[in-house]
């Protein structure tokens, strides 16, 4: 471990020249890295090294800077949440930007440019080294080429068009030489499509791993083609196929950057990668979660639970068969403390395994559908004009006379908002009232309860740390989590880069974007998804549209159904990260991200005054938040580069 760290600090710091000015001149150093098979394979870890955290909501801005989360305050003497929060807050600035991952600073643990240096210094130098065997050579070029696909997305996604690294600068060039430009979203993404073919026609990569303890994490062939398509959608999406709003974003000599003309040819592309990265999932073994484990607890789980199980294990479960990338490294236990609510003495006694300050908002709250499978503002069963009003529960009906029993605690005060949802909401989001399964559970009849009131466990509770909207992120916290003075364990896993049921929810979007009207087609790969979620009585998304929409043709039109794919994905993958992008690449972020941020009076004590709705903050996401401000310092570095609109 020393000497890996010694030559990575040399490699790292050897050149005094820009971050952009890739190649370090200490070229004996370079060979001493590659002149065993070891030296060569602590520098292959090298390059996997800058993957953001997607568990850290700093590196990972994205579980943040939206509209899913918030907090109660800045940093302070419990988390580190700062500048993410702030962009959140609508406080990027160009001066020196939050979370650049262009220069490296203010949130972002590296400049993903020296990331693509040191994979291009990987693969100019990995061609003969003493002990490694030809083929392990050219899968390790291959994965190599898969993250320098993934450093150019992340920096995509971010800044739009970027400069393509395909080679590193040679020691000595010129100042022109140095003076990179932006490429257009078309070019860089065929760049990326380019390199991924290479690797993928090569078939040097595994389709799984088989050495759990030491390769999980490394780059197989589903993620290459997963990350393939994931490109190609982005590239297909209406912030770069025919954006007008950026009509204003050139390179230096003019050139528009993002195409101003929508094409539909994209969304083709996009379908067909996905087909290909779902086959090859399937072939290696990928498949949609489901919970079938045994627990020691009294009466044994029943149907809700094992479904609240299998909903909350895909994300949780390390490396399950969902999870087609996760970085192996990944230390989650701090997000999980942040998530984690108290309900017992000991919990709160040990206050810092329940942090409950990582906080679903009451915009996401609402995004979950209705028992029925539509959203509740078009539930002809659900009174949505009354959504805020409280209730006693049981509610008793005719037909759902023992619905909340493994949800909500009987007899207990709570919102209509919080009655009658679907399974993914009782899985994911934890309330006031709410039932909460884990390991502490003795018995299945007697599920512990959140009262997030002021004063209580849950709530907020003096000066200390708390929720600032009353809900909690119960999908991100493990079930065999133990909080005890007896003894506490905090079950770590690594978070989800790429889960299956994302690839089947884009693959329904673009095959909807495809055709003139959904069909079948469209239908099976979100019906799927749904059906694992407990929705669609006999596997009908049409018949349950019928059944109990306000909008019964919805799913029929092809607006219609690319509505309800949009929500979909922000429900099913709800707190993972992915709505920020999702609502950015379809346009809507400044729909999304403008309206209040919203919870419950957590200041009150009582239960009409708890459930009174607050407006937390006001956003101001405008058009040029869309796209990362580069640096000013960068612009005046490099005249090649052109700022990108509004800032």
């Amino acid at each position: 471990m020393k000497k890996y760290v010694i030559i990575l600090f040399i490699i790292s710091t050897s050149c005094e020249k820009d971050y952009l000015d890739v190649v370090p001149d200490n070229i004996a150093t370079i060979d001493l890295a590659f002149n065993t098979r070891s030296t060569a394979e602590n520098f292959l870890s090298t390059c996997y090294t800058y993957i953001p955290e997607h568990a850290n909501v700093e590196q990972n801005f994205s579980l943040l800077a939206g509209d899913e989360i918030w907090y109660y305050a800045e940093n302070d003497f419990y988390m580190n949440n700062e500048t993410s929060f702030r962009l959140a807050k609508g406080m990027q600035n160009s001066a020196s930007p939050y979370l650049n991952y262009w220069e490296g600073g203010r949130g972002a643990p590296h400049s993903l440019f020296n990331a693509l240096r040191d994979c291009n210094i990987f693969l100019e130098n990995l061609v003969e080294v003493p002990g490694l065997e030809e083929d392990e050579r050219l899968k390790w070029i291959d994965e190599v080429k898969v993250l320098k696909a993934f450093y150019h997305f992340w920096l995509m996604q971010m800044y739009g068009p970027i400069p393509i690294i395909d080679q590193n600068i040679p020691v000595g060039a010129s100042p022109e030489e140095t003076n990179v430009k932006r490429e257009s979203i078309d070019d860089v993404v065929s760049y990326l499509v380019q390199i991924l073919d290479e690797v993928i026609e090569a078939e040097n990569l595994p389709g799984l791993i088989n050495y759990i303890y030491t390769d999980m994490g490394r780059i197989t062939m589903p993620i290459a083609k997963a990350l393939k398509a994931k490109i190609l959608v982005l590239a297909a999406s209406p912030i770069f196929n025919g954006n007008t709003d950026l009509s204003e974003l050139t390179d230096n000599l003019g050139n528009k950057l993002v195409s101003q003309v929508n094409d539909p040819q994209k969304w083709v592309y996009a379908r067909d990668a996905l087909f290909e990265a779902i086959e090859s999932a399937h072939l290696n073994g990928h498949q949609l979660y489901e919970f079938n484990q045994q627990i020691p607890i009294i009466g044994g789980i029943n149907e809700e639970i094992t479904r609240e199980l299998s909903l909350r294990a895909a994300i949780t479960e390390p490396f399950n068969t969902e999870i087609v990338w996760a970085f192996a490294p990944e230390w989650t236990g701090d997000l999980q403390m942040w998530c984690q609510p108290r309900w017992t003495a000991d919990h709160s006694a040990l206050f810092g395994y329940t942090k409950k300050s990582h906080a679903p908002t009451l915009n996401m709250a609402e995004t979950f559908y209705t028992k029925n499978g539509v959203p509740i503002d078009e539930d002809i069963t659900w009174d949505y004009g009354n959504r805020y009003d409280v209730i006693q529960t049981p509610v008793f009906d005719s037909n759902n006379e023992n619905f909340h029993e493994f949800y909500i605690e009987d007899n207990y005060y709570t919102a209509k908002l919080h009655t009658y949802r679907e399974p993914r909401f009782y899985s994911s989001i934890g309330f006031d009232g709410g039932k909460w399964f884990s390991l502490e559970t003795e018995n299945i009849n007697f599920i512990p309860h959140l009262n997030a009131k002021a004063g209580a466990a849950s709530g907020k509770q003096g000066f200390e740390i708390y929720s600032i909207t009353g809900f909690f992120a119960k999908k991100l916290v493990h079930y065999e989590n133990i909080i005890s003075l007896q003894g506490s364990t905090i079950k770590g896993y690594s978070f989800p880069i790429i889960r299956l049921s994302d690839l089947y929810l884009m693959y329904s979007e673009a095959l909807n974007e495809t055709k003139a009207a959904p069909d079948a087609e469209v239908y099976e790969y979100i019906q799927r998804v749904r059906t694992r979620a407990g929705l669609d009585a006999g596997g009908d998304i049409l018949n349950t549209w019928q059944m109990y929409s306000t909008n019964p043709s919805k799913p029929m039109t092809k607006d219609g159904m690319r509505k309800i794919i949009h929500q979909e994905r922000m429900i099913e993958l709800a707190l993972e990260g992915h709505r920020y992008w999702d609502l950015k690449r379809w346009k809507l972020a400044t729909e999304y991200f403008n309206k209040p941020i919203q919870g419950w009076n957590i200041f009150k004590s009582d239960v009409e005054g708890f459930y009174e709705v607050e407006n937390i903050f006001y956003r101001n996401f405008s058009t040029k938040d869309y796209l990362w401000p580069i640096s000013q310092n960068e612009l005046l570095r490099n005249p090649n580069l052109i700022q990108n609109p509004g800032w």
